[in-house]
C-alpha cells in the first residue's frame, strides 16, 4: 500500500478506553487533530507586560485540563452537577478538581499517544506540551 490508499482509507475517528482504577471506570478518549491541539495550546498561552518587555506565558495545566476536557468522550468536565461537587469554576478546573495527578497525566499521555505522538519519543510529546 503506498501513502495516497494509506491517507485515503485512514481513519480520523479514533477512540479509546482508558482505565481509572481508583474509579473503576473507563475514559473513552478520542484523537484530537493538530488544528484543535493549536487551539488549545494558545489558549494556554498569556501574555504579560507591555511593549518590548509583552512575553508569552504558556500555563501547562491549563493545556493539560483542556486536553483532556476535549478528548473525554463519554464525560463532560462542564456538566454543571460535577463542577458544583468539586467546586470548580470551568471544565478544565473541574479536571483537576475531580482527578488525581496521576489520573490526569494518565489520561492527557493517552490523548497524545491517540492523536499520534509515539510514546518512544518522549521529544516529540514534550515539544506538544510545550
Amino acid at each position: 500500500m503506498d501513502a495516497l490508499d494509506a491517507l485515503l482509507g485512514a481513519e480520523k475517528n479514533v477512540e479509546k478506553d482508558v482505565y481509572i482504577k481508583r474509579l473503576d471506570v473507563h475514559f473513552k478518549i478520542k484523537a484530537l487533530d493538530g488544528q484543535t491541539i493549536n487551539k488549545l495550546r494558545d489558549a494556554a498561552t498569556h501574555y504579560v507586560g507591555k511593549g518590548a518587555k509583552r512575553r508569552a506565558e504558556f500555563n501547562d495545566e491549563e493545556f493539560k485540563a483542556s486536553i483532556i476536557s476535549a478528548a473525554c468522550v463519554n464525560l463532560d468536565f462542564g456538566n454543571r452537577k460535577l463542577l458544583d461537587k468539586y467546586g470548580a469554576k470551568d471544565a478544565n478546573d473541574c479536571v483537576y478538581k475531580a482527578l488525581l495527578a496521576g489520573e490526569v497525566m494518565l489520561l492527557h499521555e493517552e490523548v497524545l499517544r491517540l492523536s499520534g505522538f509515539d510514546e518512544d519519543d518522549d521529544e516529540e510529546l514534550e515539544e506538544v506540551k510545550n
